[in-house]
């Protein structure tokens, strides 16, 4: 982004001075807005995160030996998926356990800058490797800078930038040819298990290597965790995972099961279309459609684009996707700017990154209908086709970027 210098025209004493490019002032102009604007958010989140104190109560009950998941499974509310308890493995309770010995306001700054830090990373990763032109650099930084799921994620605490920086360097290394990066993605899934549906990719891309790479890192830390937290580990397998598995209905759940339950199955938060007593048969019909169309769309693409290209499944195949967790769709940006830097910008597929840009940062947050608890809010989910849309914008959004992301992502 440095400009060449130009000789001054006053004499050959004159000292030379360096012409100032209007796109380099455009440039920092929109990257410090957006720095500026993200700077206020991590400032909101700051003090205390929400989910953070659910993380700080697994670490403090394994230095106490209490039982990891009574909380949840004790808990009242009849909504597994919606109760404020940990309900991660027990291998991310061991690794959070360092900052229950901190004071609460300590952890959440360690916490937070534990976060940036993978994301700074998991960015450094993808730009050195890549090394977009200037403009491409800067679209990176503002499109992840206002990126609406990241302010959610910064100001709740979660986990997820960690598990995006795995992913992003498991399959940075394996596209570039080295198998042991399969190492990332299986730590990623024995933190927070949704990554583990990225072993789809390595085996329909015949990546066994890799595979095994991933499964052995799963297995290796998740039998560590269980080595020192056995029953916990149990707990987890047998209790934990099949109440969650069952999803939420709630409107906030932007993953397909959860959007298949609000439209076709009884339930507290909507008013379906019709009640069908196999519902749970949908998400997973749509699961295999999902997965055939990557295979097939991706099929003649480069490595880097099929792997990209993959990461949308992961939010929409979970059983259930909280606007955070949409973090992961980061990389896909990333490299998709960067690839329509590469070929000039194309005005159409160009509008359509904005456009999503736009559904993720904008109408995801416009409040359309009456809010939750008022009168109506049931029958307005399922029944006004403008609160449809803004209230699972995430999952449309989330879809829309897979559907289109081969085209987006290509090469020249």
């Amino acid at each position: 982004m440095s400009t060449p210098p130009f000789a001054a025209s006053a004499g050959a004493a004159a000292p030379a001075v360096r012409k100032v490019r209007p796109g380099f002032v455009a440039q920092a102009g929109l990257v410090g807005s957006a720095l500026a604007v993200y700077a206020l958010v991590l400032v909101q989140g700051a003090m205390h995160h929400q989910d953070l104190d659910a993380y700080l109560a697994a670490g403090r009950a394994i230095w106490q030996g209490q039982p990891l998941y009574a909380p949840f499974l004790h808990h009242p509310f009849p909504d597994a998926a919606l109760r404020p308890a940990y309900i991660y493995p027990p291998a991310f309770a061991l690794l959070v356990a360092p900052l229950a010995v901190l004071p609460d306001a300590a952890a959440n700054i360690v916490w937070l800058l534990i976060g940036q830090a993978a994301l700074a990373a998991a960015m450094v990763i993808t730009l050195r490797w890549l090394r977009p032109p200037a403009w491409a650099f800067t679209a990176v930084l503002c499109a992840t800078l206002t990126f609406y799921p990241l302010w959610i994620d910064a100001v709740q605490g979660q986990a997820n930038l960690l598990v995006l920086l795995l992913v992003t360097a498991g399959i940075a290394g394996i596209v570039q040819g080295r198998p042991r990066f399969g190492l990332a993605l299986g730590a990623a899934a024995a933190l927070k298990l949704t990554p583990i549906i990225l072993l789809v990719w390595l085996l329909l891309d015949r990546r066994f290597r890799e595979a095994a790479w991933m499964i052995g890192a799963l297995a290796l830390l998740t039998t560590a965790a269980a080595l020192l937290r056995f029953h916990d580990t149990l707990v987890f397998v047998g209790q934990v995972l099949p109440a969650l598995s069952q999803g939420t209905a709630f409107y906030a759940n932007q993953s397909l099961a959860g959007v298949v339950l609000r439209f076709f199955s009884a339930n507290p938060y909507t008013t379906p279309w019709i009640a069908l007593p196999w519902t749970f048969l949908l998400p997973m019909a749509g699961a295999i459609l999902l997965i055939a169309f990557w295979f097939w769309r991706a099929a003649d693409q480069p490595a880097l684009a099929r792997a990209v290209a993959f990461l949308p499944l992961l939010p929409l195949l979970s059983s259930v996707t909280w606007p955070h967790h949409l973090v992961i769709l980061l990389p896909v940006i990333w490299i998709g700017a960067i690839a329509l830097a590469e070929r000039d910008w194309p005005p159409v597929p160009t509008a359509g990154l904005a456009g999503l840009l736009v559904i993720f940062s904008v109408i995801a947050r416009w409040p359309v209908g009456p809010v939750f608890g008022q009168v109506g809010f049931r029958p307005a989910q399922t029944g006004d086709a403008m609160v449809i849309i803004a209230a699972n914008a995430f999952f449309l959004g989330t879809l829309i970027l897979f559907v289109f992301s081969p085209w987006l992502l290509r090469s020249r």
